[in-house]
């Protein structure tokens, strides 16, 4: 008795899987997102303070106000990523002092760093706004192509020279996204923008004369910061409008093929194939 091994192939299996393989690896070799990074925000709060108009009591003590010397708007307190399981009542009143604007009470608001929030987030506490990075885009033309925003970690405080207890401004649960619809409309003007969505979604910052370096898997971003118009209800309309700058900002992070579930689909199905291919029978 003779016996004989052979393959047995399903044409049409074969055929429709690579078609399929071939399908999704067009459209997953080119889009990508970012993992982990930061941005780091330099604020001039000279040029912040000379941009806003709230200097609405007196710079020197009276007897009805004897608080002496308060800008019209500083930075009070700065919680990172790691206070994500904080509340807005709590971000709005811990470490508060008092209800009073005191030149003691400010910190610097150089150095600031917002974490990079991955594509998924637990869930936010009350009042909070915390955003997933959900960007995507083609390494190959990153400003054509981008969509989604990138999820920032951080809350800054703001006191305001009104009267209390209205005196505190929260700003933060960012994102980092592009309109390229902003690309170039004054001079020095990117695409780039920082989206403020605790408390109300608004422009928390526009960002100018921005360099954009894609290198291997990492993505760096850098320019000046100016006024979002979010910031126009404290009085900064004409410095936004005149396009000042308040400060510096540097962005870095990893970029990293989208997506893994698409790929592990190819896998899969490259596995089919060659089980398929392996198969026999047996004939005399």
């Amino acid at each position: 008795m003779n016996i004989k091994k052979h393959p047995i192939v399903s044409p049409v299996f074969t055929i429709s899987a690579a078609i399929v393989f071939s399908a999704i690896l067009s459209t997953t070799t080119q889009a990508a997102t970012v993992s982990g990074g930061a941005l780091i925000l330099n604020l001039n709060r000279d040029a912040i303070i000379a941009g806003v108009d709230t200097d609405n009591f007196p710079d020197a003590p009276t007897v009805d106000f004897p608080v002496c010397c308060r800008p019209s708007l500083y930075l009070e307190e700065f919680y990172d990523a790691s206070a994500a399981s904080k509340t807005f009542a709590q971000l709005r009143s811990d470490n508060t002092p008092d209800l009073y604007d005191l030149e003691s009470d400010e910190i610097s608001a150089v150095g600031l760093q917002y974490a990079v929030n991955g594509s998924t987030i637990t869930a936010n506490p009350g009042g909070r706004q915390n955003r997933a990075t959900d960007f995507s885009f083609d390494p190959n033309d990153l400003l054509g192509t981008a969509t989604g925003s990138i999820g920032l970690g951080g809350v800054t405080r703001w006191r305001v020279d009104v009267a209390p207890p209205s005196n505190r401004v929260l700003l933060g649960d960012m994102t980092l996204e592009y309109d390229p619809t902003e690309e170039g409309r004054t001079s020095g003007r990117s695409g780039w923008i920082i989206t403020n969505h605790i408390g109300f979604d608004a422009g928390a910052f526009e960002l100018f004369d921005v360099t954009t370096l894609l290198v291997g898997d990492s993505l760096t971003i850098n320019g000046n910061l100016g006024f979002g118009w979010g910031f126009d209800h404290l009085g900064a309309t004409d410095a936004r409008l005149s396009d000042a700058r308040i400060g510096t900002f540097s962005f870095q992070t990893t970029v990293v093929p989208v997506p893994a579930a698409a790929w592990l689909f190819v896998s899969g199905l490259a596995g089919l194939v060659v089980s398929s291919r392996s198969k026999t029978k047996t004939v005399s």
